[in-house]
């Protein structure tokens, strides 16, 4: 077994940090991305139990358009949505199966934050272990 030269061993437990760093960057930046995400499917939801409770054919509505702007809409079919599963793909659901579609989505990202979060903590756990040694041996 080689002997490496302290300043060696250092030099590499200060590369595994700055790595580690970059990837809990990196991880904090995909929960950031899922939770925007499941606020966008939490509002949608609550939208869609709204439109459930009391919007009739013929209602008018404001729909956005970009920006600050919205434009006028009357409803011709409140019982039903166009639903995006892919970039590609749209389909018509009841609200009922637009509901269900959107809570198995809503799991999904909820077991996704909680993966990450976990992900995160034990990278954290790891620069400190990491960061203890490198002082214990260095001060």
């Amino acid at each position: 077994m080689i002997k490496m030269e302290p300043s060696q061993e250092y030099q590499e437990q200060l590369i595994k940090i700055r790595y580690l760093r970059e990837q809990y960057n990196m991880l904090q930046g995909q929960l950031e991305i899922i939770n925007a995400s499941l606020g966008n499917i939490l509002n949608t939801i609550a939208t869609i139990e709204n439109i459930k409770e009391g919007v009739k054919q013929d209602d008018e509505i404001l729909v956005p358009i970009g920006g600050l702007v919205n434009i006028k809409a009357s409803i011709k079919e409140p019982e039903k949505v166009l639903l995006a599963v892919t970039e590609d793909v749209i389909i018509e659901k009841d609200l009922d199966g637009a509901l269900e579609f959107l809570n198995k989505l809503s799991e999904q990202h909820n077991k996704q934050i909680q993966f990450l979060r976990t992900q995160l903590q034990n990278v954290e756990k790891t620069i400190q272990e990491i960061s203890q040694n490198v002082q214990k041996g260095y001060t």
